[in-house]
């Protein structure tokens, strides 16, 4: 009997020719596919966007390619544009939408595409949805009555289709315009530039509006902005946004850095003004605003916020006294009576910062040299900020809670109770400050007042004081010991200090009194009252009222 050999060469071509006519059947069926769904597709694009809109909508593109085979669709110069006449017969009818859109797009592609799904099953199923430089306007009129039935997304797409799923929704370099018309028809107007924004697993179908783990179908809308850079209406200051965002499933509006930089150095800065002017050079890090409502943000131009956090930061404030005082006076410009100034419709519940460093300082005409009052490692709470009257009726106080180390070693705590919507800027603030070494205060007093704490143990400061935008008084209790001073002389340069001797020895032996209570006495209670110089700040009166009292308790009134 014959032997047969198997023949691999044999069966090679055969598999080979085999794969090959399949690659061709492929081929030909995509590129049969790929021009008969594509003309189906451009198409069924321009009806559904006439059909769902009554005609409303027009979109013109210049290109549209479909790729079976990659599943991806590629339209160019895209546009959806409004027709005039038939919103104007929709209005006449009462039957118009109260938010129409105009959109253009330099580019939209849908990736990850499954065309058998789309045709075969009337399902639109895709990974992304990439879109590069969208311009959008969305033009929404309270004056607009539609007296039609509102539809959800999908009542609007069922008749055409049974889903829309797009995992990821990327939209770069977006122009977004938005224009509300009021009931009384004054218009609102925002405009963004360069904005980002990413929406995850957007799913419309006859579930995904009742499920509760999704927001306007996805998942989350996630928009981001550029950094912005405004020069202040004064140039004397940049003012920097950086890493700003907005989380629509939280909420929350972020903003990674916020800076007000000068233009100028200190020098120069001063000679701008021409008179005495506090220089601000100020960061915030880390700044969340909650539960932000976005609606009444962009409606009515009102912010209304759950929570604002600042995680870090510096205010640094420095102030030319050699220069003349501004003309005019500062009446009216407390904290409570600036708030009630804001044009804006304002109310945050609270308020949060922590780790934030301030310093203030301050160039003496006298001695020519500088103090600096510093506050390290503070925190902060505010609530209740608001110039809304109705909520003031509810709650007429805004309130600041603070602790602090002053001036490297002391404990500072304090409490600002400023009174909302009184007309004389009413106030009240308490705290107290514990276990500092007196002599830190030399890096103000020294420059500032020609005084040296040689030696003082602060053991405890406390003070309640109440006033209003003309005078201000209160109880001061100073529990010290060990104090001794010495008064100072300067040179003609004005560069060093020396003591003067017998003065400084004087003063510690007939005026100061080293301790309170003095052996064998009670505490010693001060009760300032201090009339504010009208030309001069919030704080300053309560500084100065508060260092009436130290003074007085010391027995340095007259120092």
């Amino acid at each position: 009997m014959e032997k047969r050999t198997f023949n691999f060469r044999r069966l090679a071509r055969i598999v080979l020719s085999v794969i090959a006519v399949l690659i061709m059947a492929v081929l030909c069926t995509g590129w049969y596919l790929n021009r008969h769904w594509n003309k189906m597709l451009r198409q069924e694009l321009q009806g559904y966007v006439a059909d769902l809109s009554d005609s409303l909508y027009t979109v013109q593109f210049s290109d549209l390619q479909l790729n079976v085979l990659s599943g991806s669709v590629t339209l160019t110069k895209a546009s959806m544009t409004l027709d005039s006449a038939v919103y104007q017969r929709m209005r006449n009818s009462h039957r118009a939408p109260s938010s129409i859109y105009l959109v253009s797009v330099e580019k939209l592609q849908l990736r990850y595409f499954k065309p058998w799904r789309y045709f075969m099953k009337k399902e639109l199923n895709a990974g992304a949805l990439v879109v590069t430089a969208p311009s959008i306007v969305m033009l929404q009129d309270a004056t607009v009555k539609d007296t039609t039935h509102p539809r959800t997304a999908y009542e609007n797409i069922s008749t055409k289709m049974k889903s829309i799923f797009i995992g990821r929704f990327q939209l770069d370099s977006t122009n977004f315009k938005y224009i509300f018309t009021r009931k009384d028809s004054s218009r609102v107007i925002h405009q963004f530039r360069d904005l980002r924004v990413r929406v995850n697993d957007f799913l419309i179908d006859s579930l995904a509006l009742k499920d509760p783990s999704r927001f306007l179908y996805a998942r989350n809308y996630e928009i981001g902005m550029k950094d912005y850079l405004h020069r202040t209406k004064d140039s004397l200051y940049w003012m920097h946004l950086r890493r700003i965002s907005y989380d629509a499933a939280e909420q929350t509006f972020n903003i990674g850095q916020f800076e007000i930089e000068p233009r100028y150095d200190k020098a120069t800065f001063q000679q701008k003004t021409g008179y005495q002017q506090d220089r601000y050079d100020v960061t915030f890090n880390d700044i969340k605003v909650h539960h932000l409502n976005p609606r009444l943000l962009l409606q009515e131009q009102q912010i209304w916020a759950q929570q604002v956090t600042i995680r870090g930061g510096k205010v640094n404030i420095y102030r030319d006294r050699t220069l003349p005082m501004p003309p005019g006076n500062k009446l009216g410009q407390f904290p409570n009576q600036q708030l009630e100034k804001v044009q804006v419709p304002l109310k945050i519940d609270t308020l949060t910062g922590s780790n934030i460093g301030i310093t203030y300082t301050e160039l003496s005409p006298v001695s020519g040299q500088t103090g600096t009052i510093s506050f390290s490692n503070v925190f902060g709470r505010f609530r209740n900020i608001t110039n809304i009257d109705s909520l003031v009726r509810k709650n007429g106080h805004c309130t600041a809670d603070l602790d602090a180390i002053f001036m490297q070693s002391g404990k500072l705590r304090a409490r600002f109770d400023f009174m909302l919507h009184n007309k004389a800027g009413q106030f009240a603030v308490s705290g107290d400050l514990k276990n500092m070494n007196g002599r830190d205060l030399n890096a103000v007093t020294q420059p500032l007042g020609k005084v040296e704490i040689k030696s003082c143990n602060i053991r405890h400061l406390s003070f309640n004081i109440k006033g209003d935008e003309r005078k201000a008084a209160g109880k001061v209790t100073l529990l010290y010991d060990n104090l001794k001073i010495a008064l100072l002389k300067q040179d003609k340069d004005h560069k060093g200090f020396t003591r003067k001797g017998l003065v400084s020895f004087v003063a510690n032996i007939l005026v100061i009194k080293d301790s309170n209570p003095l052996k064998g006495e009670a505490v010693r209670v001060a009760n300032p009252t201090y009339s504010r110089d009208i030309q001069k700040s919030f704080f300053n009166l309560v500084w100065k009222t508060l260092f009436t009292g130290v003074k007085e308790t010391a027995g340095a009134g007259n120092i």
